[in-house]
């Protein structure tokens, strides 16, 4: 199979992947709100078994992710090594600072404190 085809294919795959994993994740925010987890049910499961297929679908789409910077690693390279076209540096230099802002704004939950408000009755 051809580079190209083969680029193509995971680009198709990571989409699909990207598509599942929004609408998994508005499914969880808007359809089943926490809180809902005892009470409603979507295709006969719960909040808490599609917060599990939405984690399953998050690391297929990120190992998808990862091949696809596996499949233009000589590419990246490159950038590093000053290999670059006068046309391509603005559009690296806004993917590069794009990247950063994506990899922040994911980060961001995660070091974030957790508040637990013992006052509230479940």
């Amino acid at each position: 199979m051809k580079r190209g085809t083969v680029i193509s294919f995971i680009d198709v795959v990571a989409f699909i992947g990207f598509l599942f994993l929004t609408s998994t994740g508005i499914l969880l925010r808007y359809l089943l709100p926490p809180g809902s987890g005892r009470w409603s049910e979507v295709w006969g499961m719960t909040r808490h078994q599609w917060g599990e297929v939405h984690f399953w679908i998050s690391l297929f789409f990120f190992s998808v992710l990862a091949f696809h910077l596996f499949q233009h690693w000589r590419f990246i390279v490159g950038l590093f090594h000053g290999h670059l076209k006068e046309a391509l540096q603005l559009r690296v230099a806004l993917g590069l600072l794009g990247l950063v802002a994506v990899v922040l704004l994911a980060i961001a939950p995660l070091i974030s404190p957790v508040v637990v408000d013992e006052s509230r009755e479940d």
